[in-house]
């Protein structure tokens, strides 16, 4: 608003000064134009003195009454003064154009008002949540089955055999809780490892997986239940995974290794399990090749 009161008061201004301008101007041209009516109406007074008094013949009173009369004829005749041409009056100047008023700024749109937000909806209450059924009893984990007792192998098939060997069968057989079993296994296992670069070893040692896992599996959890922060050591399921690598069981040997790692044993090596997983998929993608 200041700004448009101080565009109207300069307009006002400017008009201002141009009227009292344009007033002087027609002053001035109606003075000028009196001043030249006067000069024009006043007479040219003729000098009708004679020049010489010798030369003036006498006169009497008659001729001075003729010569008056003939003087004011001549006077009377006489035809008056053409009066002066008027000055052709100057041209008014044009008046000069009055600015034409700025057009006022229009006033900035007021901002419109933010829409008040609609009132959130309400919640609708939450249902009452159903009463949780009461949990049923979780069956009790069957108990694995033992492995059942393999054949004892008879000396023609295990002509081959070490004595190392033979014996660790024997005891394997002999025993009677599953420690027993599980040791004298794992030195069976150990024995077809050692002896591995013969195909008989390897495949007679390949053979016992299934129930050396079974083995493992059981002593693991009697072990943790009687003592939960034991060591178990993983030698035995190190030896039979490259067993049945070289059996070319490479499926077999990953999902044995996976179950070491689920029970949380290691091969004594660096890259533990996770690494021989990783070796045997090579060996397995080169053999595909």
């Amino acid at each position: 608003m200041k700004v448009i009161a101080i565009i109207l008061l300069v307009i006002v201004v400017v008009y201002l000064y141009k009227r009292s301008q344009r007033l002087a101007n027609e002053e001035q041209e109606q003075a000028a134009r009196e001043a030249a009516v006067a000069n024009a109406k006043e007479p040219e007074v003729k000098d009708i003195t004679p020049t010489s008094t010798a030369n003036a013949a006498p006169v009497n009173e008659e001729n001075i009454d003729k010569n008056l009369d003939i003087e004011g004829e001549a006077v009377q005749i006489m035809p008056e003064p053409e009066p002066e041409p008027e000055p052709e009056p100057e041209p008014e100047p044009e008046p000069e154009p009055e600015p034409e008023p700025e057009p006022e700024p229009e006033p900035e749109p007021e901002p419109e008002p933010e829409p008040e937000p609609e009132p959130e909806p309400e919640p609708e209450p939450e249902p009452e949540p159903e009463p949780e059924p009461e949990p049923e009893p979780e069956p009790e984990p069957e108990p694995e089955p033992e492995p059942e007792p393999e054949p004892e192998p008879s000396t023609v098939e295990l002509a081959w055999a070490s004595a190392k060997l033979t014996q660790a069968i024997a005891n394997t057989s002999a025993a009677t809780d599953t420690a027993g079993q599980y040791t004298a296994m794992t030195a069976a296992v150990a024995e077809c490892y050692k002896q591995r670069k013969q195909v008989e070893y390897v495949e007679y040692g390949a053979s016992l997986s299934k129930r050396y896992i079974a083995l493992f599996t059981v002593f693991a959890a009697e072990t943790r239940a009687d003592n939960p922060d034991a060591v178990i050591k993983g030698i035995g399921l190190m030896h039979m995974s490259t067993l049945l690598s070289d059996n070319g069981e490479f499926d077999v040997a990953i999902a044995l290794c996976h179950k070491a790692i689920q029970h949380g044993v290691s091969d004594g090596t660096v890259t533990g399990f996770e690494g021989r997983i990783a070796r045997i998929e090579k060996a397995k993608a080169k053999a595909n090749k």
